[in-house]
Formats: structure tokens, sequence, C-alpha cells
């Protein structure tokens, strides 16, 4: 089977980057909702491209009133197996050296947003059931691929879904990692606001920075006003040296922009956080009114290149999931109102409500309060269960390499389903870029990573 399998997927490589490329020709980040279109036209234009190929590759679709669609290959049987991918992104961002919205392959690399996460991913699954079907593989149980169109944002899709139909009794997802990642750190997103007095002479006119909640920003941008070169130096000079910042002189006002380095939230160590960087150079400035004064208690309490919350109170780490990790995301000031918004990823030893506790402890000082606050509790699946056991085996056999199982900081889409994994589709030792420029997923892993899942799919429902 699996020579047969193979040789299939091989000879559709061609089929299978072109299906990538219609997908990431959609620019599908979340927008404002529209008349049935919850998460605005981009999405739901994805959605659309997924389920017409599918349909057309004689699979039985639905479309979940644009929250998600389900893919069923044989729906007259028992549901035995869920597979979730989603088609949503986070935003482009900056420093793409190939157009985000355009495949482009290049060294065996398919770039382009999406490619890693999770459209890439997606393809190799729906050629997966496609292998399985024209080569004459009747399962004995059905699987249906679920796509929706919310994960980036909280997965509100997949909720939307749980409460008409329930999810099949095993679900895996290619939102992660291979071998198999059966634990997850616990989620928190939030938003914080303050208002502080401005209009001064020497003044913070306006700031901002960041696209994403959930990664670490790049780029943050700052409008100054009555500040002379020299206090523009000064204030310069506390940047980290690995932080760029410049100005530029518009009439009466000073332009900043502070440019740093982009990372997944799960990982934040591996990047520069442009925003707290601004926050040191701003509360630097020795501002006529509160303007500077509010962001020097920033810079102390959301320190550049503090990862784990140290200053904040909320540090913890445990031998099973490592270390809680915090990022401060987006923000924006303007007139004396600020608002920012940070993401959390706690280990099993923790909960939401602890930390809460004290995170408001220690806010309490920058004169800020919490706006907003959502959380998930840590996701744990027994890696000695016959699902993840199986799984394994598959990755083991098909890659020659031992399959085990490993936890993460990120959240992937079955963060909230009991018994859920992650099964792929990013392999060890690969950094596909995820959610900064010039995401990829090279041919030959998507190739790979679509035979793994229609043996995995054989194994589980045959």
């Amino acid at each position: 089977m699996q020579l047969k399998i193979s040789k299939y997927i091989d000879d559709h490589a061609s089929d299978m980057i072109a299906a990538l490329s219609s997908l990431v020709a959609v620019p599908s980040v979340r927008g404002a909702a529209e008349p049935g279109m919850p998460y605005g036209k981009e999405p739901a234009r994805a959605l659309s491209v997924m389920l017409e190929m599918a349909e057309k590759y004689g699979f039985s679709v639905k479309n979940h009133e644009n929250y998600i669609g389900t893919i069923d290959f044989d729906p007259a049987k028992e549901t035995a197996l869920g597979v979730l991918c989603h088609l949503d992104v986070v935003p482009e961002g900056t420093g793409w050296t190939n157009p985000p919205y355009t495949l482009t392959l290049s060294g065996g690399k398919l770039y382009g947003r999406g490619s890693a996460d999770d459209k890439g991913p997606a393809v190799a699954v729906l050629f997966a059931l496609r292998a399985l079907r024209e080569c004459g593989y009747e399962l004995s149980k059905n699987v249906r691929f679920i796509v929706g169109c919310d994960e980036e944002n909280g997965s509100s899709d997949l909720a939307y879904y749980r409460r008409k139909e329930a999810l099949p009794p095993q679900v895996f997802t290619p939102d992660g990692s291979f071998p198999v990642i059966h634990l997850e750190k616990g989620m928190i997103r939030g938003k914080v606001v303050g208002k502080v007095q401005t209009g001064a002479r020497k003044t913070i006119c306006s700031a901002y920075g960041g696209a994403a909640v959930n990664a670490v920003p790049d780029r943050a941008y700052a409008v100054l006003s009555g500040f002379s070169e020299q206090e523009l130096t000064a204030a310069k000079e506390v940047l980290p040296k690995d932080v760029e910042a410049s100005f530029e002189r518009k009439n009466e006002a000073v332009h900043v922009t502070v440019m740093g380095k982009s990372a997944h939230a799960s990982t934040p160590e591996e990047g520069k956080n442009a925003v707290t960087a601004l926050f040191m150079l701003l509360g630097a400035l020795p501002s006529d009114d509160g303007s500077a004064a509010l962001f020097a208690e920033l810079s102390k309490t959301f320190r550049y290149a503090e990862t784990d919350g140290t200053s904040l109170g909320i540090q913890a780490s445990d031998e099973k999931s490592g270390a809680l990790t915090f990022v401060f995301s987006v923000f924006s000031f303007e007139n004396g109102s600020f608002e920012g918004r940070f993401d959390i990823r706690f280990p099993i030893s923790q909960t939401s409500a602890k930390i809460r506790t004290k995170f408001e402890k220690s806010l309490a000082k920058t004169g800020l309060k919490i706006d907003e606050w959502t959380a998930s509790e840590p996701h744990y699946v027994d890696e000695n269960s016959e699902f993840v056991q199986t799984l394994l085996a598959v990755y083991t056999e098909l890659t020659r390499k031992k399959g085990y199982c490993i936890a993460i900081g990120g959240g992937t889409y079955v963060h909230d389903v009991d018994g859920g994994v992650a099964f792929g589709a990013e392999f060890p030792g690969v950094e596909s870029r995820m959610h900064g420029a010039d995401e990829f997923i090279a041919l030959e892993d998507m190739l790979l990573s679509s035979k793994i899942f229609a043996e995995a799919i054989w194994k589980l429902c045959g």
C-alpha cells in the first residue's frame, strides 16, 4: 500500500502545488463580519476554494455558514476519525523577500503566508484522502476532514461547530509538529487600558505597534513633539544594541520607528520585541506631561528581552511543560489613551486564575487595568493511549526515525478537544518561519506529510 500511495502522491506533486497556490492567493486574515460571513470575505473565500476542490475530487462537502467546512470520505459510515486544519492566517507583517500571497517555489521551498500554518498541511490531508480514494482503498469507517476559519483568533469556528455536532472520538490536527504533540501549555490573551494627561509642549503625541497578539512584534512607531535633538539622541541610547531605531522629522513632529524581529508568541526568545523596546525609548524622554512617565513604568513592568513574566510576578515552570512565556504584542496610544494586548502561555502546574491574581497586583503600579481576559487551561493527553501510539508507529514506519511525544507552548487547533493531539506537519529541526516573513513549507516535507496522513487514516479507519 505504501508504495502505491507514495507513487500517487509524488505523481500529483504539481497538483498539490497548484492547490496550495490557490489557497495562498487568498489573504484569509480575519476581517469585519458581514452577512453570512462571520470572519469577513477572505476567510469565507478560502473555505469556498477548499470545499470546491474537495467536491471536485468526489468527496461529500458541507459549508457550515462560513464558520467551518466538513469533507467526508464516506458519510454513510460511522465517523471514527476527525482531522482538523484551519484556512485563516495571521497578517503578513513586514520583511518579506517573496510576495506573501503568491506561492513561490524556490530552492525546494514553497513560500507564502499560510504555507506552513495551515494551508500546506490542509493540502497534504486533502491529497492523502484523494490518494486513498483514487488508489481504490475502501475505509471501514469514515474520516471527516474539518477545515475552519478562525483558529488564529480563538477557534470560535470550532466552538460553533461543536454546538451543532459532536466531534469524532479520535481527532488529530497537522497544526503543529511531528512526531506527536500531546501537551500544550495554557493560554491567556488579554487587553489592558489606561489614560494619562497629555498635550504639553514636550509630549508623546501617539504610538502604536504590533500586528497579531500571538506574535512578537517586529515594528513599533511613535510621533513626538517638542524634544531637542540631544534629548532624542539620549533616549535612543537606552535601547539594547540588537534593536534599531530611526527618527524622521516632519514639520514640527518627529516620527520614530523601532525595528525588531518577529517570532511566534510560544517561542518569544527567538524574537526581538519592538514594542517593549519602544517603551524603553519613550520612557527615557523628558516630557512635560504624563506620557513619558507612563512608558517608563511600562518599560519596567514589560521589560525588553524578558519572556517569562518575572517583572509581573507570574514566572512559573514545571518539568513536563517548561516555563511560562509572556509577550506584550500589540498596543496603541493616542490623546493620552493607552491600550495594549498580551499573550501568556503557562505550564500545567498553574491555573489562569492564579496568574490573573498576580498579574493584577503587578499591574496596579502602572495605572493600567485589565479590560479583557480570555483563558484556556493546559491540554494534556496520555502518551500511552492506543491512538497516540498508533500515530507514533506510523511516523516511525514512514520516516525511519523514532516517534516520541513532545510538549509545546504554542496552542494547536485541538487545544480544547479532549484526547486530541497535533500530528505534524512541521518536521523536527525545521523552522518554517510560521507567523513571520517568508513563511514556507518544503515541497518534500509536504509530500511526506501527505503519505504519513494517508497511512495514519488507513491504520485508524481501514
